[in-house]
């Protein structure tokens, strides 16, 4: 066995990487292995007995500490039993290492180790904190964070020595009674469940621990609980498809490495009496394995549930749930008669050993994949703390991001924020001494704290005689619990506390706790929902209710007709930020639907500005066609079309979806957030360019049907002077579509050469190319003369170029007399208030949160992050007509809804209507262009770089790096897609090859309800 192992370990230095899931490694085929896990599995599968094999199925629940504490039993079972495995459960993170190591060194077969950690260690482990619980990262709109947490979730359990985590929850929530699963599930909607359970997964299995989606086929809409009965769901078959089997569809589709299936009796899918899908082969080789597709790893719920055992005798539970097509059986009531009854039944030939074989070894495989073919020994000190250490921080994030405002019809934070001198309480319900809430409410101005009795009587009566001239009372519902069947911890004094203060109209209630709670209080507004009560939680809500943070939650579920899945006003802000100045704007409450009251903020007449953000069904948008556009874009960043983005979207002024995805690199420690700029490329010929033409050309300056020679004098005399400017405007006239001049400055080994190029500025080498590296002075005039004597050799043809707004920048500055930075600076970005729309970050030292545009190997060798990433822009010092800005969504969609306006924009005109409505039509006759801008193809199928859906009047640009940004007129959208798809190569076409940009516009107009203009 030694000579064996070796020679696995010296083959697992050159293995390829395995898939799982469609994953997982199939029908276990030992010729389909790799050789170092062919020859270590295939070894230890021929060292058992069949006992010893059959041993290998089962995991058992192991107590470190505690009532319950059984190592002696679990020694037993390992020793004499061969088992496969345990699932840890009560005890200390030291106490369990120390188990871990014991139970190694005693197993003749390396055990593996699983746990439930659904929200963490935290689940199990006393002293271990607990990460937020799946309903609070359901009610969040950014599901970067959830594959934060199932990362950091997955560091826990690699420290631990645990190799499986019995998470994500991807049951579909759609019964409230549901007294087993409600806070586990990410809420009702399908597509969101899907996502954030993918999300999870793969934040398990991209640091090697594996996930397990649970609980096939759906344990959502039931309201018995299958640790005490079996539950029943009497749905047809076609309707578990559409919603119970899709979450499981799509994980399976994309990798997930094990499902557990629930103890659920479904006459749909097998109508044997007491056949819970668990024990039923329909279920599992029929609808897992046959219609879904999966071939990983099935385990069984606990057969010790009462939704199974009360039917069935210990060891018959085993054997039945075997032979129904699951491989790990999990908390056994009596493991030796189970092994026992499964080896008579292969004696037998009810089981085939060929079954047992495949089984065992896919369990082999999957615990050598693990590593623990190592035997590797687990440190025992100072878990606890390790374990803690990324808790804190994922949970600050996850609160500022789930956090749900459902209604404020008074405007009560408005008022509070502006300290406006009204008289304001707090009042604690279910507790009885100051906590983070309250402190974080008096370190925002709030001091009068007061305490709720929790009985009536005098003290409450006194209580209420005391509130009677507060103008605002804040009321924080706390010590809550997740039990329905307990009224979630609400006692009857707490809940007629709640409804008499809210009587008075002038009350705001953060319910820390289950939202479906919020059954106590239909009748009643005000609301927001926090979910839970960790610290993290209480200082995120003291924020929001002060004004200082923004909510952007939204509920994942729906409790009554007032409070229903996808209700939450997200905070209301002007330009992408705060409205500072109040008197542009009226506010209003208005009835949105039959369910929604919202505070809408209204631009005076002539003012369109941004507004963020709006409740999707508030522009009539739908949430399902948004989910789905989730969907496509994790889909994309998994299939590595590019490691992040941001996308925005806006109908009449409202932006009505606004999301950041991914990460600003492969190594997934910043997130891509609002924050985030992005070289936008070639949308700097409109962003910057065309609007400074515009400018000029109404304003009497410039002759769009003169000649370039006329305003400039260097092409006087050359091929270049008779050029039209409209001709220029639309890639008509001419021109080469661009000039590789970085090539003529490299030597042979590639790289710049010395005599052209220093790594430090000096009077010689004045312009910056990138960080340590600049370019001799003399070679802007260089570049100018290439351009100049370039052929014209397309000549009544279009063709994309460069060149035509490297002319165009000509014409601005020798117009202007300034630099073309320094004009549309002037002129647009400074006088809009727009900080984030810029050339030459770098320079400006804005390195942070700027997302890479390319490792480049082939000129400047480097990692381009703040400096364009356009090879001739950067040798002109990042300043060109053609390339350079750098924007987040946020200044980018500011600018394009100005145009949308006519011009306007936060009550100034910056552009006169005719002047856009000249410049964004069509205006080739070759060509599809407008002055500047690019336009939609006018036929379907001739590659549009615009979804279909979009109205002929529609204009914008798309740029290199991965970016577009489109205005439609005829609709009032505004669309942004911002990403860094030529990270880490430029050879990444991906984002081509999937239409992403094309499709993920088609995405919300779909759910606009806006069809292709050329449906038949």
């Amino acid at each position: 066995m030694r000579g064996i192992r070796l020679v696995c370990l010296l083959g697992l230095l050159h293995l390829p990487a395995v898939v799982w899931g469609q994953s997982v490694v199939p029908i276990v085929n030992s010729a389909k292995l790799v050789k170092a896990d062919s020859l270590w599995v295939d070894s230890i599968y021929q060292s058992l007995s069949l006992p010893q094999r059959i041993g290998q199925l089962y995991m058992v629940a192991a107590y470190s500490g505690g009532e319950k504490y059984n190592q002696p039993l679990i020694e037993q079972l390992i020793r004499d039993q061969g088992i496969g495995g345990v699932i840890f459960m009560q005890g200390t993170a030291e106490a369990q290492a120390q188990q871990y190591n014991y139970y190694q060194s005693v197993a003749k077969v390396p055990i593996w180790t699983g746990m439930d950690a659904e929200w963490g260690l935290g689940m199990r482990l006393t002293g271990v904190r607990d990460f937020p619980r799946q309903l609070m990262l359901g009610a969040m709109q950014d599901s970067t964070l959830v594959y934060r947490m199932g990362s950091a979730v997955a560091e826990q359990c690699r420290r631990m020595g645990v190799q499986i985590d019995f998470a994500p929850v991807v049951d579909i929530n759609n019964n409230p009674n549901n007294p087993v699963i409600n806070f586990r599930s990410f809420g009702e909607n399908k597509y969101k469940v899907a996502n954030y359970g993918w999300q999870y997964m793969k934040g398990l299995q991209d640091n090697g621990v594996m996930a397990c989606a649970k609980h096939f086929p759906g344990h959502g809409d039931t309201d018995v609980d299958s640790h005490k009965d079996l539950p029943e769901i009497h749905k047809s078959i076609n309707e578990l498809r559409q919603l119970e089997f899709y979450p499981f569809k799509e994980l399976i589709q994309k990798g997930i490495q094990s499902v557990m299936v629930a103890h659920l009796q479904i006459p749909a899918i097998d109508d044997s009496p007491h056949t819970p899908t668990t024990l039923s082969d329909k279920a599992i080789q029929g609808i897992l394995r046959g219609e879904l597709h999966f071939s990983g790893l099935s385990f069984t719920d606990a057969l010790n549930m009462q939704g199974v055992a009360k039917y069935y005798e210990p060891g018959d539970i085993d054997l039945k749930a075997f032979k129904a097509g699951n491989d790990v059986l999990l908390f056994s009531q009596d493991v030796p008669t189970g092994i026992a009854k499964i080896e008579k039944a292969i004696q037998d030939s009810l089981i085939s050993e060929a079954r047992l074989e495949q089984s065992v070894k896919k369990i082999l495989f999957a615990k050598y994949q693990a590593g623990l073919y190592r035997r590797d020994t687990l440190a025992t000190s100072g878990l606890t703390e390790a374990l803690n250490l990324r808790v804190s921080p994922i949970r600050r994030q996850v609160a500022e991001a789930a956090i749900t405002l459902l209604n404020d019809p008074h405007q009560l934070i408005e008022k509070i924020k502006n300290n406006s001198g009204k008289s304001i309480c707090y009042v604690g319900v279910g507790i009885q001494s100051d906590n983070a809430f309250s402190r974080a409410l008096q370190q925002a101005g709030i001091h009068k704290i007061v305490f709720a009795p929790n009985e009536n009587g005098k003290p409450l009566k006194k209580l209420l005689h005391n509130l009677r001239n507060e103008d605002i009372i804040i009321i924080g519902v706390h010590g809550m619990n997740q039990s329905a069947a307990q009224n979630f911890g609400l006692s009857e004094v707490e809940k007629n506390l709640i409804h008499t203060l809210s009587a008075s109209g002038h009350s705001l209630k953060v319910l820390f706790g289950n939202p479906y709670a919020l059954k106590f209080f239909c009748e009643e507004d005000g609301f927001i929902v926090a979910y839970d009560e960790a610290e993290e939680t209480q200082v995120a809500a003291a924020k929001i209710v002060s004004g200082q943070l923004k909510a952007r939650g939204k509920l994942p579920v729906s409790v009554c007709e007032t409070y229903k899945a996808g209700d939450g006003i997200l905070s209301l802000t002007g330009n992408l930020g705060e409205i500072n100045d109040t008197n542009r704007y009226v506010q209003e409450v208005k009835q949105i639907d039959t369910h929604t009251t919202s505070i809408i903020v209204k631009p005076l007449p002539n003012d369109h500005s941004l507004i963020c953000c709006v409740n999707p069904e508030a522009v009539g948008a739908s949430e399902t066609e948004l989910d789905k556009l989730d969907n496509f874009i994790q889909t994309c960043i998994q299939e590595g079309a590019f490691p992040g983005c941001r996308i925005m979207a806006a109908k009449g002024g409202k932006v009505f979806y606004d999301k950041a995805f991914g990460y600003l690199d492969e190594n997934k420690k910043e997130a891509v957030d609002q924050n985030t700029l992005y070289d936008i490329a070639s949308i700097t010929k409109v962003a910057a360019t065309t609007l400074a033409v515009m400018k000029l050309y109404e304003q009497g300056k410039l002759d769009i049907d003169a000649q370039l020679g006329t305003y400039l004098p260097a092409v006087r005399g050359s091929d270049k002077e008779p050029l039209r400017i409209r001709d220029i405007l639309t890639h008509q006239a001419g021109l080469k579509a661009w000039i590789p001049f970085y090539k003529e400055i490299l030597d042979s080994t590639s790289h710049p050469k010395q005599t052209l190029y220093n790594k430090s500025l000096s009077p010689t080498f004045p312009t910056r190319v990138c960080d340590q590296l600049y370019i001799r002075n003399d070679w802007k005039d260089s570049i100018w003369n290439r351009i100049l004597s370039s052929p014209l050799e397309n000549k009544g043809k279009y063709v994309y170029s460069d060149l035509d707004f490297i002319f165009m920048q000509k014409v601005v500055e020798e117009l202007s007399g300034m630099s073309l930075d320094k004009y549309v600076q002037e002129n647009f970005y400074t006088p809009m208030g727009l900080k984030d729309i810029l050339y030459n970050p770098a320079k400006q030292n804005r390195v942070n949160n700027i997302a890479p545009s390319e490792y480049d190997d082939y000129f400047r060798h480097k990692v381009l992050q703040g400096d364009v990433h356009d090879m001739g822009a950067a040798m002109m010092g990042g300043v060109s007509g053609h390339a350079g800005l750098f924007a987040t969504a946020n200044d980018l969609g500011a600018i394009f809804q100005m145009l949308l306006n006519h011009g306007v924009y936060k009550g100034k005109r910056y552009l006169q209507a005719s002047t856009i409505d000249i410049f964004t039509k069509k205006n080739s006759l070759i060509s599809r262009r407008a002055l500047g801008f690019d336009k939609p193809e006018t036929a379907s199928g001739k590659g549009s770089p615009c979804a279909d859906n979009t109205s002929a009047s529609t204009f914008g640009h798309q740029g290199f790096t991965g970016t577009c940004v489109w205005a439609d007129p005829d609709n009032d959208i505004l669309y942004i897609f911002l990403s860094n798809r030529t990270y880490p190569t430029a050879e990444n076409k991906l984002i081509t090859k999937f239409n992403t940009r094309e499709k993920t516009q088609e995405y919300i107009y779909n759910a606009l309800g806006i069809a292709s203009r050329f449906r038949k």
